[in-house]
């Protein structure tokens, strides 16, 4: 600024002292001789306020006169801390009658030829001016307005607020301005209010899950902020929402969660002597635990930011599941020695024995439990099996001693077409074997990269079937 900010009284008395000094002016001008007066009285006062011609009057008084109405003006209008830079200067001059201005018209020229300043309170983000409006308890009211709907919001979460700031240095810094740059309360909050939504130009090969990845936006949030939307059939060129809003400023909010969770519960296995291998009892049920887990958890406008376990605590601790698993070896079934054949006999020319039930029903017992083992070549322990070393295993531990190879099962015992496949016996493929459990299906070591599962005999392995062998 050129001049420092005048008060109204300061004002005043340099107006009056200007008049006194035209009064003295006048009484010389009177004291002169009568021609010097006539040459004199023709000339007129240009006034000249910082640097700009402003008009042009008969007596330096309208001129004065003018400038203490327009301080009284702007007083009005804009309060008594406004002021005008106002560096003052005249000039005599000649002009015809008609050029001359009245006081009002001087008034008004002045006016519409000046800067008002007035002191202000500024919202500065991050450095950068936002707002501007007369008061600073202004900008709080709006701050705090910004802070309050996203409180509001998390109040209905069930959380305990510890601290809700502004992500960005937000502050607040008082100096003079030009007062229409100054904004009434309603016309700080409509631009405040006036905020634009994030978006993302969805590209061929995006999904809601890569975009939510590469712009660390929430899948919830994706699809909060796009109602409309339907996030499975995404079209290329279309835009899709990251936020409900952009926000004029950041709201960071820190809360407390307080849940609880259940603690699974584990599974003991205890041998039992009295019960028949593949055979099991459940000794002791169990029941899970339950366990505090308070959270800390940061969201940046409506948006998980961060979120990190600050406690936990044990309410129940669970208790374990506890299963008897049978050792006993069963007897083993005698087998046929009968050396005809039948219309159902293949291979061995053999006729398969008579299917005993219980049996065939434990060994595919057994053979679940290894569901998940996965494949080994040349592995015949629960630590991998390959498909003859999973069979042969299992087998086993029924005192049913088998060949180890896939070839010398495929020829053991008597054949079982697929229609009088029963649990227990072996099914046959070309190069590899498995253990029918019914249904349908069969239960084997698939190949490398595979786990012990259960397959259906239709579809791939439909064509395959060689048959079944019932060895027991």
């Amino acid at each position: 600024m050129e001049n420092q900010p005048k008060g109204l009284k300061e004002k005043i008395n340099k107006l009056n002292l200007k008049k006194k000094v035209l009064l003295a002016s006048g009484i010389i001008t009177v004291a002169t001789a009568v021609g010097i007066y006539a040459y004199e009285s023709s000339f007129s006062y240009e006034l000249i306020l910082n640097n700009e011609s402003v008009g042009i009057v008969k007596e330096m008084e309208y001129g004065e006169n003018a400038l203490l109405a327009v301080q009284e003006k702007v007083d009005e209008s804009h309060g008594e801390k406004a002021y005008y830079s106002e560096e003052i200067q005249y000039n005599k001059v000649r002009v015809e009658k008609d050029k001359l201005l009245s006081e009002k018209q001087l008034e008004k020229s002045i006016y519409e030829n000046i800067d008002v300043y007035k002191p202000a309170a500024i919202l500065m983000v991050d450095g950068e001016e936002k707002l501007i409006v007369e008061e600073k308890e202004q900008v709080q009211n709006i701050l705090e307005g910004i802070k309050k709907p996203f409180v509001e919001e998390l109040k209905k979460k069930d959380v305990e607020l510890v601290n809700v700031d502004f992500n960005q240095k937000v502050e607040v810094v008082e100096k003079d301005v030009l007062v229409e740059n100054i904004l009434k309360q309603e016309e700080a909050l409509y631009q405040v209010n006036q905020t634009q939504p994030k978006t993302y130009k969805i590209a061929s090969g995006d999904s809601a899950w890569t975009i939510s990845r590469s712009t660390n936006t929430p899948i919830d949030n994706l699809e909060k902020a796009n109602p409309n939307i339907n996030l499975e059939n995404l079209m290329p060129g279309e835009s899709l929402n990251l936020a409900s809003k952009e926000s004029f400023i950041d709201v960071s909010a820190t809360v407390k969660k307080v849940e609880t969770k259940e603690i699974d519960f584990k599974v003991e296995e205890k041998k039992d002597s009295s019960m028949y291998i593949g055979e099991t009892k459940i000794e002791q049920k169990g029941e899970t635990g339950l366990k505090e887990i308070t959270k800390s958890i940061t969201y940046i406008n409506d948006i998980v930011e961060k979120e990190e376990i600050i406690k936990e605590e044990t309410l129940k601790e669970p208790v374990n599941k506890i299963v008897l698993v049978g050792t006993k070896v069963r007897a083993v079934a005698s087998r046929s020695t009968s050396t005809g054949t039948n219309t159902s006999s293949r291979g061995s020319g053999k006729a398969a024995p008579t299917y005993n039930g219980d049996l065939g029903s434990a060994i595919v017992a057994t053979a679940k439990h290894y569901i998940g083992i996965p494949y080994v070549s040349g592995g015949s322990s629960p630590s991998g099996f390959d498909c003859s070393g999973f069979t042969s295993y299992v087998y086993r531990q029924y005192g049913i001693s088998i060949p180890r190879t896939s070839g010398g099962q495929g020829g053991l015992g008597g054949y079982v077409s697929r229609s009088e496949l029963r649990p227990g016996d072996i099914v046959v493929f070309p190069g590899h074997v498995g253990i029918y459990v019914g249904g349908n299906s069969f239960i084997h070591s698939p190949r490398p990269g595979k786990s012990i599962q259960i397959s259906s005999l239709d579809g791939y392995w439909s064509s395959r079937f060689q048959g079944g062998r019932r060895v027991y």
